[in-house]
Order: structure tokens, then C-alpha cells, then sequence
């Protein structure tokens, strides 16, 4: 496991999307041409970091998230889907889309030091919310920080089943 690697993407700079510059997983909205959520997972990451995954290298899904927008819950949920591969891969992101796509080992994202708390206003309240420094402008927090630390504890999970065996 010490080997793994987590693909993430700094989102394109883009006036209308409040997200712009920040750090995610590819995917996005299910489109009415996609046959599944699953469909719409590898639509999204084709179109963003141009990576056909196929079917045969889905691990599996951690849990949905409800979706919010400044604290409300809107009426969609996010369904995060992990594939693991050991093919190589030509990177092609789409500039309107994304503006970096990088690996960091699952070593580095445990790494406490790399553990911090980002400071975010919003509506003229300051939070401080837990979140993880990559050598990026923005740290990872926020939506992609809980999906990750749920990969993060279920590959840990996975590991101590392994040393068991």
C-alpha cells in the first residue's frame, strides 16, 4: 500500500464557479445520455483529464454525500466512485475544466504534517475547517478532504485485514 498513489485536480480558473483554482476529484453532473452514475464517473473523467477508465477497474464507491450549497442541503447526493489501475496513463486535461492534474501518495496525504486548518469566510463568518496542504495554492478541504479521508480509512481498514490474514 506504502506504492499508492490518489489522482486530484485543480479545478480551471472561471469567473462563474465559485470552486475555481481549488482542488478535487474529476466528475461532475450525471447528463441525461449517461446510463448510470457510474456512466456519468467515467464520462466526467474522460472529459476532464481525458483517462478512459474501464468498468473492470472499479474498486467500488464510498459513501454519498448530500450535496449544500452555504450550509443548505440541495436534493442531490454525491456519489464518489474509487478505481484503482495500474496501466499508464496520457494525461489531457480540458483547459476549460481543469488547469492540473497530479498523483500524491497515500503516504502524504496521512502525513501529519501536511495536516492543517484553512481559514474560509463565508457570508462575513471565519471557519476554520480541517484540511490538507499539497504545494498547491489552495489546500484540499471541503468535499474532496472528506471524500479522501473516507478512502483514506477504508484503505487502512483494508490494510490491517490484510496483516491479519
Amino acid at each position: 500500500m506504502d506504492n499508492l498513489e490518489v489522482g486530484f485536480i485543480e479545478r480551471a480558473a472561471n469567473d462563474s464557479d465559485r470552486w475555481a483554482g481549488h482542488l478535487a476529484f474529476p466528475g461532475g453532473k450525471k447528463e441525461d445520455s449517461d446510463f448510470s452514475d457510474l456512466g456519468a464517473a467515467l464520462r466526467e473523467t474522460f472529459e476532464e483529464i481525458g483517462v478512459d477508465l474501464l468498468p473492470e477497474e472499479l474498486m467500488g464507491r464510498i459513501n454519498d454525500i448530500q450535496a449544500r450549497k452555504h450550509g443548505t442541503m440541495l436534493e442531490f447526493f454525491i456519489r464518489p466512485f474509487v478505481f484503482y489501475t495500474e496501466r499508464d496513463f496520457n494525461i489531457t486535461l480540458d483547459p476549460r475544466e481543469v488547469s492540473d492534474f497530479f498523483w500524491v501518495s497515500v503516504n502524504e496525504l496521512r502525513n501529519p504534517q501536511r495536516q492543517m486548518k484553512y481559514e474560509l469566510k463565508r457570508d462575513g463568518v471565519t471557519l476554520h475547517v480541517p484540511a490538507i496542504s499539497l504545494d498547491h495554492e489552495q489546500p484540499l478541504w471541503g468535499l474532496t478532504y472528506i471524500m479522501t479521508m473516507e478512502l483514506l480509512d477504508l484503505l487502512e481498514k483494508q490494510q490491517v485485514v490484510e496483516n491479519s490474514l
